[in-house]
């Protein structure tokens, strides 16, 4: 491995990644806007501090005030990575992400699973509005928020001039608190839920995660299939959504923990099904039942309906949950 921090390998690998695409070397500065866009929000100075140790490695080589280039230890370097990124899938990745999940319902303490946006500083007083608005109708997965201003940096994010970075729970986090309740789960679906006067009616679309390389979700998010805006004003569209299994013995202390979660203002289910019945109309495997939550992106699927440009990263990472602010409080935040 290139970093002792798998966080920090990610980044290197991209690095290698850009300059084995480009024939010409590049700078620190074209190498942070290159991995900005591939959803590594960094500045140039942590840019410098990775690229000395690649070329320490002898994995970049420095041609003078040009820049850098791969040399062909990093090639051999990049082609290992890969071959293992392959495998990689991202049930792997999530299932990993909710397994370091501590949360402590009892104590509000913890280490979360969080997505980050990063939008317009314009924009923050009406981001903050539909999060409110997802709050107060319960398909916000959790009461919790962060604000990074720009020039700030928290948890590998750095927010550009004129930018507002905001951390929300990602919903990986249910099943992290629901795994170290000693509840084994599988996810099985990600899609879309067609919600009638605020009652979920079935699932209109789905894709499973097992050996996808894309988050299911992401797909109808980006396709702007959602009609989460048309849902907050008449109670009725199209809401993104996941569907997961747990063994039929386990519903009922299930059942306990999100109650327990929902009474402290998390939200987000959708529906609990009966053992060996389906949900939403989808049917489950043998011996378990499904619960189906709404997506964590779903404060990006509203931005995008009124054409509020976002920069989205579902799941980031892990923080926690004393570092961020409940939504109900948000009446303090500056702008």
């Amino acid at each position: 491995m290139v970093s002792p921090t798998e966080e920090g390998y990610r980044k290197e690998i991209e690095i290698l990644r850009i300059l084995s695409e480009n024939r010409m070397p590049m700078g620190s500065t074209v190498l942070q806007k290159e991995l900005t866009k591939k959803g590594f929000l960094v500045n140039d100075r942590t840019v410098r501090y990775h690229l000395q140790l690649l070329a320490e490695r002898g994995l970049i080589k420095n041609v003078g005030r040009h820049g850098r280039i791969i040399t062909d230890k990093g090639l051999e370097e990049l082609h290992n990575a890969l071959a293992f990124e392959k495998v990689n899938f991202v049930i792997t990745r999530y299932l990993s992400l909710a397994y370091r999940v501590s949360y402590n319902p009892q104590n509000r303490k913890g280490l979360v699973v969080a997505n980050v946006s990063i939008v317009e500083k314009d924009s923050l007083e009406r981001v903050l509005e539909i999060v409110r608005r997802l709050r107060r109708e319960e398909i916000l997965p959790a009461p919790y928020m962060k604000i990074l201003y720009e020039d700030e940096e928290y948890q590998n994010v750095y927010v550009p001039k004129g930018k507002i970075g905001i951390f929300t729970v990602c919903n990986l986090t249910f099943d992290g608190i629901l795994m170290h309740a000693g509840i084994p789960l599988i996810l099985r679906y990600g899609g879309l839920v067609q919600f009638v006067n605020r009652r979920p009616s079935r699932f209109t679309e789905l894709v499973a995660y097992e050996g996808t390389t894309i988050p299911p979700p992401e797909i109808f998010v980006y396709r702007r299939l959602t009609s989460v805006m048309c849902f907050l004003e008449t109670g009725s569209g199209m809401l993104p959504a996941n569907l997961r299994e747990i063994p039929n013995e386990a519903r009922e202390a299930a059942e306990s923990i999100l109650k327990e979660l929902r009474n402290d203002g998390w939200g987000g289910l959708v529906a609990i099904g009966k053992p060996n019945e389906p949900v939403l109309g989808v049917p489950v495997s043998m011996d378990r039942c499904g619960i189906s939550m709404i997506a964590g992106i779903i404060p990006l699927a509203a931005l995008m309906e009124i054409n509020i440009p976002a920069e989205t990263f579902a799941p980031h990472c892990l923080l926690p949950i004393e570092e961020m602010e409940r939504i109900d409080d948000t009446d303090k935040i500056r702008f």
